[in-house]
């Protein structure tokens, strides 16, 4: 004969394949505390899942899965670096396409008063004409000075590594002097990956001249 402890019991233990609750002889209160347990489990787990699919995120604090925050938290750097590099690419290119319009400028101002020159020096040019070159000369020359001094975004596009110096001046005995360095800007193309973006004046108009050498070892 079947007490109702016993049925209770019974009906516990046959839901104990859905619980985890043992067959064994347990009290009520422990019951009740699976059971409790079980709701609160479930209820975090659709509360977690809830959040993924509203905010797009299978992790909302690192401690849920530390493995899997640790990757993700690589890769967050990688992609916020990857980013920073595209800025600079950016940023360069600018420079770069600045300074060759202006040494595609240079260039076309030195094929002009050469072939200005090489006129002035033939025998049927008469003084008129080689003086009318002489100040075509001097006008290019303040030309080239210009875009030697050519700015672009606060920098010297010509001055070297040192781009806050103005790299040309002209001097009272009407020379130019080369205040810039050799130096390179170098920028990251890519995570391991640098290249130049910057052309120093030595380069484009060879304002470093060539040093003295003599025929007697001093």
């Amino acid at each position: 004969r079947a007490t109702p402890r016993t049925t209770r019991l019974q009906r516990f233990a046959a839901m104990g394949s859905i619980i985890g609750i043992p067959t064994t002889r347990v009290s009520d209160l422990f019951v009740r505390y699976r059971l409790l347990s079980q709701v609160q489990s479930s209820q975090l787990d659709l509360l977690r899942i809830q959040t993924q699919l509203s905010t797009g995120r299978r992790l909302q604090i690192p401690s849920e899965d530390a493995s899997a925050a640790l990757r993700i938290m690589g890769l967050q750097r990688l992609l916020e670096r990857k980013e920073q590099l595209q800025t600079n690419l950016t940023t360069n290119q600018s420079y770069l396409t600045t300074t060759d319009t202006a040494i595609a400028e240079i260039s076309g101002s030195l094929a002009e008063v050469r072939g200005q020159a090489l006129g002035a020096i033939d025998d049927g040019a008469d003084d008129t004409y080689r003086r009318a070159v002489a100040q075509q000369v001097q006008e290019t020359t303040r030309q080239l000075l210009d875009a030697g001094n050519q700015q672009f975004r606060g920098r010297y596009l010509f001055a070297g590594a040192n781009t806050a110096v103005r790299p040309f001046e002209l001097t009272g005995s009407n020379v130019v002097q080369y205040c810039g360095d050799e130096g390179r800007i170098s920028s990251y193309a890519d995570v391991d990956l640098l290249f130049d973006s910057n052309l120093n004046g030595s380069e484009v108009f060879g304002a470093i001249s060539q040093k003295v050498l003599a025929a007697v070892d001093l």
